[in-house]
């Protein structure tokens, strides 16, 4: 069979799983940098590595002549797969699905259109301030509309501070006095009009989008699994704890009980994120969540797809979905790499998932501080993630630290047979690693 997987170079830890399950197929990469085989060494999987800057379908349909199946890890690519679809005669993506899904406020819009109207946020893309009206008094929550938490684009934002992306206002007048202070109000609505274009995103239009503000009175809820044939298949649910910018941390607690904190702070990040088995999510809530999905699938008429989310929010007995992620997520492949790849394989290959570890993914939670001295990490290095930062004597360890932290990106991965053996793992490594520093 021959397989084409899209990817950003900087997405490719997204594509690891499925490039070690489609071993045994031919598989076309296509990239839109070059990748380093050192470090990256799972792309010599691929059968073709393929650079094409932009994803240039007639580039790419040059060097693939014939395509049995694509699987996209960047969301904001599903319009290029659907393209490619169409001339290799796959029936899977339309390309009113690819931007439906690869966009958050087209997808909430969608929501709304088809009866999901209850389930998903209000929301709007101002283009000018009294688009904003809608939510008279309300909390809302500004992002961008395409992209993940770990992403920001708007011109002089940064990722773990962010002056307008991923936070939280009290109301409009909290934002716009925001925007007066920062003397950009003019300027915010002038660039979200024409809208702007990054090689991050494939050049595609993002803007900034508001939602209705609805913190999680518990642990968010995800469904992770695959699209097989129109059908919907989650194969576990993922529970995501928040913590928020500026809210004391115990360093020794676990990652559940610092999700209820104050509303004071501005900016919420994922602290650690576990899986729980679909036995283990309360049937009715489960029952929501299985009935929005299909209903959303079904009516885009999808085919074969990965997703990641949404992000359920319990708010007042209500589940509010947020950010349906149409790919694998990075979870899924640190649960694969754990489970000698068991994840993907048997998704692509048409058999049953058999999950050999619970996984927890999340920050560590240090004492903020320069390092003086570091003695016996060595022991806990297989506790971490392959992603993280390395810890140094001199470096100063962050008030705020979280998962998507990439100047300080310290995660752990640990394993257990139920939720409270992964918080009791979480707080031991936590704690090994905090007497491995001096200050």
């Amino acid at each position: 069979m021959n397989v084409i997987i899209l990817s950003h170079e900087r997405s490719l830890n997204k594509a690891e799983g499925l490039l070690n399950a489609l071993s045994d197929q031919n598989v076309h990469i296509v990239l839109d940098e070059s990748a380093s085989k050192e470090d990256k060494p799972y792309i010599k999987l691929a059968n073709n590595i393929i650079v094409s800057k932009g994803f240039n379908v007639i580039d790419i349909i040059s060097k693939v002549k014939h395509c049995d199946k694509i699987w996209c890890v960047s969301e904001n690519l599903l319009p290029v797969q659907s393209q490619l679809e169409s001339y290799y005669g796959i029936d899977n993506l339309s390309a009113f699905a690819a931007e439906v899904l690869s966009n958050k406020q087209n997808f909430d819009d969608y929501c709304r259109s088809i009866g999901l109207g209850g389930f998903v946020p209000d929301s709007v893309t101002p283009t000018f301030h009294s688009q904003l009206d809608r939510f008279k008094n309300k909390e809302i929550f500004s992002k961008p509309d395409i992209g993940t938490g770990s992403n920001v684009f708007f011109p002089g934002d940064n990722q773990n501070t962010p002056n307008i992306e991923y936070r939280r206002w009290n109301n409009k007048h909290h934002f716009l006095k925001h925007l007066k202070d920062k003397q950009s109000h003019n300027e915010f609505f002038d660039i979200n009009k024409q809208g702007i274009h990054t090689k991050r995103f494939n050049f595609k239009t993002c803007r900034i989008m508001f939602q209705e503000y609805f913190w999680s009175e518990e642990p968010s809820i995800a469904p992770i699994g695959h699209v097989s044939n129109g059908i919907v298949n989650t194969e576990f649910y993922l529970k995501m704890s928040k913590v928020k910018y500026g809210d004391q941390i115990d360093p020794n607690a676990n990652p559940i009980e610092s999700h209820s904190v104050s509303q004071a702070s501005d900016i919420a990040k994922d602290r650690a994120v576990w899986v729980v088995t679909p036995d283990e999510v309360d049937e009715k809530i489960r029952a929501q969540i299985e009935f929005f999905m299909n209903t959303v699938i079904k009516s885009l008429k999808v085919k074969e797809l990965f997703f990641a989310g949404p992000d359920f929010h319990i708010s007042n007995e209500k589940l509010i979905a947020i950010d349906f992620n149409p790919r694998p997520g990075q979870f899924m492949n640190i649960l694969d790499q754990l489970s000698s790849n068991s994840i993907f394989s048997p998704i692509v290959h048409n058999t049953p998932v058999v999950m050999k570890k619970k996984l927890l993914w999340g920050c560590a939670t240090l004492t903020p501080g320069k390092i003086t001295n570091i003695s016996n990490i060595e022991k806990l290095t297989t506790y971490f993630n392959a992603q993280n930062t390395t810890l140094v004597v001199g470096m100063n360890i962050p008030e705020f630290q979280n998962l998507q932290n990439k100047s300080f990106n310290i995660n752990f991965n640990i394993t257990g047979n139920n939720e409270q053996e992964l918080f009791n793992n979480y707080k031991h490594v936590n704690q090994l690693l905090q007497d491995c520093i001096t200050y």
